[in-house]
Protein backbone atom coordinates (compact mmCIF):
# COMPACT_ATOMS: atom_id res chain seq x y z
CA UNK A 1 0.00 0.00 0.00
CA UNK A 2 1.41 3.39 -0.72
CA UNK A 3 1.99 6.26 1.35
CA UNK A 4 1.55 10.02 0.27
CA UNK A 5 3.39 12.31 2.29
CA UNK A 6 1.68 15.32 3.60
CA UNK A 7 3.54 19.03 4.48
CA UNK A 8 2.43 20.57 7.25
CA UNK A 9 -0.40 23.48 6.72
CA UNK A 10 1.30 27.15 6.32
CA UNK A 11 1.21 28.50 10.33
CA UNK A 12 -0.21 31.90 8.91
CA UNK A 13 -3.42 30.17 8.15
CA UNK A 14 -3.83 29.50 11.69
CA UNK A 15 -6.73 29.52 14.24
CA UNK A 16 -5.70 29.69 17.29
CA UNK A 17 -2.14 30.03 19.50
CA UNK A 18 -0.96 29.73 22.80
CA UNK A 19 1.86 32.02 24.32
CA UNK A 20 3.39 32.64 27.59
CA UNK A 21 6.04 35.40 28.90
CA UNK A 22 9.25 33.88 30.19
CA UNK A 23 9.95 33.02 33.70
CA UNK A 24 12.32 36.84 33.82
CA UNK A 25 9.84 38.37 32.18
CA UNK A 26 11.65 39.49 29.22
CA UNK A 27 10.31 37.52 26.30
CA UNK A 28 7.01 36.15 25.05
CA UNK A 29 7.31 32.53 23.35
CA UNK A 30 4.41 31.51 21.46
CA UNK A 31 2.86 28.72 18.59
CA UNK A 32 0.16 29.00 16.16
CA UNK A 33 -2.22 26.45 15.93
CA UNK A 34 -4.42 25.03 12.78
CA UNK A 35 -6.76 24.01 15.05
CA UNK A 36 -8.79 25.00 18.46
CA UNK A 37 -7.11 24.19 21.59
CA UNK A 38 -8.00 23.53 25.01
CA UNK A 39 -4.95 26.33 26.63
CA UNK A 40 -4.35 29.62 25.78
CA UNK A 41 -1.18 28.77 28.01
CA UNK A 42 1.95 27.83 26.24
CA UNK A 43 3.26 26.11 29.81
CA UNK A 44 0.36 24.37 29.89
CA UNK A 45 -0.06 22.40 26.51
CA UNK A 46 1.65 19.83 25.47
CA UNK A 47 3.50 20.62 22.72
CA UNK A 48 3.74 17.81 19.86
CA UNK A 49 7.26 15.37 19.99
CA UNK A 50 8.82 14.27 16.63
CA UNK A 51 8.52 16.84 14.54
CA UNK A 52 10.23 20.76 13.88
CA UNK A 53 8.03 23.23 15.85
CA UNK A 54 8.23 27.16 15.09
CA UNK A 55 7.92 29.45 17.88
CA UNK A 56 7.00 33.12 17.69
CA UNK A 57 10.02 35.00 20.06
CA UNK A 58 9.21 38.19 21.08
CA UNK A 59 11.17 40.62 23.96
CA UNK A 60 8.98 42.44 26.25
CA UNK A 61 9.55 46.60 27.00
CA UNK A 62 11.50 45.43 29.32
CA UNK A 63 13.65 43.02 27.21
CA UNK A 64 14.22 45.85 25.04
CA UNK A 65 15.90 47.95 27.57
CA UNK A 66 18.12 45.11 28.69
CA UNK A 67 19.32 43.74 25.29
CA UNK A 68 19.57 47.06 23.38
CA UNK A 69 20.36 46.57 20.13
CA UNK A 70 21.98 42.84 20.86
CA UNK A 71 18.75 41.16 20.35
CA UNK A 72 19.94 39.43 17.51
CA UNK A 73 23.02 37.77 18.93
CA UNK A 74 20.31 36.25 21.73
CA UNK A 75 21.71 31.81 21.40
CA UNK A 76 19.09 29.20 22.67
CA UNK A 77 19.23 26.22 24.36
CA UNK A 78 17.15 23.63 26.58
CA UNK A 79 17.74 21.08 29.15
CA UNK A 80 17.72 18.17 29.19
CA UNK A 81 19.85 18.61 25.56
CA UNK A 82 19.38 14.69 24.75
CA UNK A 83 17.28 14.43 21.48
CA UNK A 84 16.69 17.79 21.15
CA UNK A 85 16.93 19.71 18.25
CA UNK A 86 17.47 23.54 18.22
CA UNK A 87 17.80 26.00 14.53
CA UNK A 88 17.28 29.68 14.93
CA UNK A 89 18.42 32.63 12.66
CA UNK A 90 21.77 33.64 12.51
CA UNK A 91 22.74 37.68 13.25
CA UNK A 92 22.94 40.11 10.02
CA UNK A 93 26.29 41.65 9.78
CA UNK A 94 24.57 44.43 7.82
CA UNK A 95 25.52 47.16 9.75
CA UNK A 96 22.54 49.06 8.36
CA UNK A 97 20.47 46.92 10.01
CA UNK A 98 18.90 47.14 12.80
CA UNK A 99 19.13 44.11 15.74
CA UNK A 100 16.59 44.56 17.90
CA UNK A 101 14.44 41.08 17.03
CA UNK A 102 15.78 37.89 18.77
CA UNK A 103 16.14 35.24 16.27
CA UNK A 104 13.51 33.34 14.84
CA UNK A 105 13.85 29.79 16.45
CA UNK A 106 12.63 26.40 15.93
CA UNK A 107 12.35 23.24 18.28
CA UNK A 108 12.59 19.28 17.78
CA UNK A 109 11.83 17.53 20.40
CA UNK A 110 12.19 13.29 20.02
CA UNK A 111 10.88 12.40 23.97
CA UNK A 112 8.30 13.56 25.97
CA UNK A 113 8.93 15.26 29.10
CA UNK A 114 9.47 18.48 31.08
CA UNK A 115 11.99 20.82 29.27
CA UNK A 116 13.75 24.00 30.22
CA UNK A 117 14.50 26.52 26.96
CA UNK A 118 16.64 29.12 27.74
CA UNK A 119 17.97 32.79 26.06
CA UNK A 120 21.03 33.58 26.42
CA UNK A 121 22.95 36.92 25.81
CA UNK A 122 26.74 37.30 25.67
CA UNK A 123 26.53 33.91 28.41
CA UNK A 124 23.66 35.47 30.64
CA UNK A 125 20.18 34.37 30.27
CA UNK A 126 17.98 36.84 29.12
CA UNK A 127 14.84 34.58 29.94
CA UNK A 128 13.55 30.85 30.55
CA UNK A 129 10.69 29.13 29.96
CA UNK A 130 9.13 25.78 31.29
CA UNK A 131 7.75 23.62 28.46
CA UNK A 132 6.20 20.12 28.45
CA UNK A 133 6.56 18.14 25.21
CA UNK A 134 4.13 15.08 24.83
CA UNK A 135 3.97 11.95 21.95
CA UNK A 136 0.33 12.35 20.07
CA UNK A 137 -1.63 9.05 21.48
CA UNK A 138 -4.36 9.43 18.29
CA UNK A 139 -4.94 11.70 15.72
CA UNK A 140 -8.46 13.08 15.37
CA UNK A 141 -9.62 14.37 12.15
CA UNK A 142 -11.03 17.21 10.91
CA UNK A 143 -12.64 16.40 7.38
CA UNK A 144 -14.04 18.58 4.32
CA UNK A 145 -15.42 17.51 1.11
CA UNK A 146 -16.68 19.15 -1.64
CA UNK A 147 -19.26 17.57 -4.34
CA UNK A 148 -18.61 17.22 -7.98
CA UNK A 149 -18.48 20.57 -9.89
CA UNK A 150 -18.99 22.89 -6.73
CA UNK A 151 -16.86 25.23 -5.59
CA UNK A 152 -17.32 24.82 -1.76
CA UNK A 153 -15.70 22.79 0.70
CA UNK A 154 -18.28 21.69 3.92
CA UNK A 155 -17.41 19.98 7.28
CA UNK A 156 -18.20 16.34 7.66
CA UNK A 157 -18.64 14.55 11.15
CA UNK A 158 -16.16 11.91 11.75
CA UNK A 159 -16.84 9.01 13.60
CA UNK A 160 -16.87 5.69 13.64
CA UNK A 161 -19.73 4.82 11.09
CA UNK A 162 -18.87 4.94 7.12
CA UNK A 163 -19.97 8.71 5.79
CA UNK A 164 -21.52 8.23 2.69
CA UNK A 165 -20.02 10.23 -0.14
CA UNK A 166 -20.91 10.58 -4.03
CA UNK A 167 -18.21 9.66 -6.36
CA UNK A 168 -16.03 12.58 -7.75
CA UNK A 169 -16.25 14.02 -4.27
CA UNK A 170 -13.04 16.01 -3.32
CA UNK A 171 -11.63 15.57 0.02
CA UNK A 172 -9.66 17.72 2.68
CA UNK A 173 -8.12 16.55 5.93
CA UNK A 174 -6.17 17.89 9.27
CA UNK A 175 -5.04 15.52 11.23
CA UNK A 176 -5.30 17.07 14.98
CA UNK A 177 -2.93 15.70 17.94
CA UNK A 178 -4.62 14.08 20.65
CA UNK A 179 -2.59 13.52 23.88
CA UNK A 180 -3.45 10.33 26.22
CA UNK A 181 -5.70 12.15 28.31
CA UNK A 182 -7.91 12.87 25.45
CA UNK A 183 -6.83 16.59 25.34
CA UNK A 184 -5.54 18.52 21.88
CA UNK A 185 -1.89 19.18 21.45
CA UNK A 186 -0.10 21.93 19.37
CA UNK A 187 2.19 21.64 17.14
CA UNK A 188 2.96 20.90 13.41
CA UNK A 189 2.26 17.60 12.75
CA UNK A 190 3.66 15.94 9.16
CA UNK A 191 1.49 12.60 8.80
CA UNK A 192 1.21 9.72 5.68
CA UNK A 193 -2.13 8.99 4.24
CA UNK A 194 -3.27 5.83 3.17
CA UNK A 195 -6.31 3.70 1.80
CA UNK A 196 -7.59 0.79 1.85
CA UNK A 197 -9.07 -0.42 -1.06
CA UNK A 198 -6.88 1.85 -2.67
CA UNK A 199 -8.29 1.99 -5.88
CA UNK A 200 -11.09 3.69 -4.51
CA UNK A 201 -9.10 7.17 -4.14
CA UNK A 202 -6.91 9.22 -5.59
CA UNK A 203 -4.38 12.00 -4.58
CA UNK A 204 -5.30 14.97 -6.13
CA UNK A 205 -2.31 16.99 -7.68
CA UNK A 206 -3.23 21.01 -6.97
CA UNK A 207 -2.29 22.71 -10.26
CA UNK A 208 -1.42 26.12 -9.18
CA UNK A 209 0.05 27.62 -12.69
CA UNK A 210 0.37 25.78 -16.62
CA UNK A 211 2.39 27.67 -19.57
CA UNK A 212 2.88 26.08 -22.49
CA UNK A 213 6.35 23.99 -21.15
CA UNK A 214 5.16 22.84 -17.92
CA UNK A 215 2.71 22.35 -15.10
CA UNK A 216 3.64 23.64 -11.83
CA UNK A 217 1.99 22.02 -8.84
CA UNK A 218 2.34 22.25 -5.07
CA UNK A 219 1.30 19.59 -2.23
CA UNK A 220 1.16 22.00 0.39
CA UNK A 221 -2.46 21.52 1.40
CA UNK A 222 -3.14 17.69 0.13
CA UNK A 223 -6.36 16.22 -0.90
CA UNK A 224 -7.67 13.13 -2.63
CA UNK A 225 -10.60 11.94 -4.92
CA UNK A 226 -13.10 9.40 -4.44
CA UNK A 227 -12.88 8.00 -7.97
CA UNK A 228 -14.74 4.36 -7.40
CA UNK A 229 -18.08 3.19 -5.66
CA UNK A 230 -17.73 1.17 -3.09
CA UNK A 231 -16.35 1.35 0.80
CA UNK A 232 -13.47 2.30 1.43
CA UNK A 233 -11.24 3.60 4.82
CA UNK A 234 -8.43 6.46 5.07
CA UNK A 235 -5.76 6.16 7.77
CA UNK A 236 -3.49 9.26 8.68
CA UNK A 237 -0.58 8.56 10.45
CA UNK A 238 1.78 10.39 12.71
CA UNK A 239 5.29 8.42 11.24
CA UNK A 240 7.89 9.66 14.17
CA UNK A 241 4.82 8.90 17.04
CA UNK A 242 2.71 6.07 15.44
CA UNK A 243 -0.15 8.06 15.55
CA UNK A 244 -3.14 7.31 13.95
CA UNK A 245 -6.36 8.72 12.69
CA UNK A 246 -8.77 6.84 10.22
CA UNK A 247 -12.35 7.38 8.90
CA UNK A 248 -15.09 4.73 6.41
CA UNK A 249 -16.41 6.25 3.69
CA UNK A 250 -18.82 4.94 1.68
CA UNK A 251 -18.54 5.89 -2.08
CA UNK A 252 -22.07 6.41 -3.99
CA UNK A 253 -22.18 6.63 -7.94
Amino acid sequence: MRLFVLLPLLAACGVDSVGANGELGNMTFGLISDWYLDQTDLTEVGIVTGHAQGFLVSLTEKGQRLTDEDADAIEYAMAPADGVTISQSAPDDDEQVEHTDPPALALSVTEPGDYTLSARLNGVVVDHIQLRFERPAALDLALFVRAPWTEEFERLESGAAPTEVREGTQLAWLPIPMGADGTRLVGDVTASMSAAPEEVVVPADNVTHVNEDEVYDGVEVPSLYFIEPGDVTVSLTDLPNVAVGAQMFTVTE
